[in-house]
């Protein structure tokens, strides 16, 4: 077939269900929201700035390799983001901000806990984890339904 990309797996399969993204989706981005709204844990945390500025970067990479993963309902090699998204639609674009937020946030992270500015941190916190709960939920949908 002209045109059609195929990739081996070989012996392992690299895609990741739905449900795990859903998941981390939601306790990452309920994880941001607790650090945001309670101001001494926000500043415990804040030294800590790297390790927290992990959990937007595996939301990430784990909905990356969701996206490039074989979809499960073809079964043919064809990735999510070949099945999925049509030219001129919103899901390409959808997924190129939710990665690039979620990147964004962590960087944010780090900066205001390396800075030592709070207020940064609590609302980059707060950002990333209202982009967890609710972009990254609709992106991984998007992807997901036919």
């Amino acid at each position: 077939m002209a045109g059609k990309v195929t990739r081996s797996t070989g012996d392992y399969d690299a895609s990741v269900p739905a449900s795990v993204v859903l998941l981390a989706s939601f306790l990452i981005g309920a994880s941001l929201l607790v650090v945001a709204t309670h101001a001494r844990l926000a500043g415990f945390l804040s030294r800590g700035s790297v390790v927290l500025a992990a959990l937007p970067l595996s939301a990430a990479v784990l909905l990356a390799i969701y996206v490039v993963g074989e979809d499960s309902y073809r079964a043919n090699g064809t990735s999510r983001w070949e099945a999925y998204r049509s030219p001129g639609g919103a899901l390409g674009p959808m997924f190129v901000l939710s990665v690039a937020l979620m990147t964004l946030c962590a960087a944010l992270l780090v900066y205001a806990g390396t800075r030592r500015k709070e207020g940064l941190f609590r609302l980059a916190a707060c950002a990333c984890g209202i982009t967890s709960l609710l972009l990254l939920p609709a992106t991984t949908m998007g992807f997901s339904l036919n």
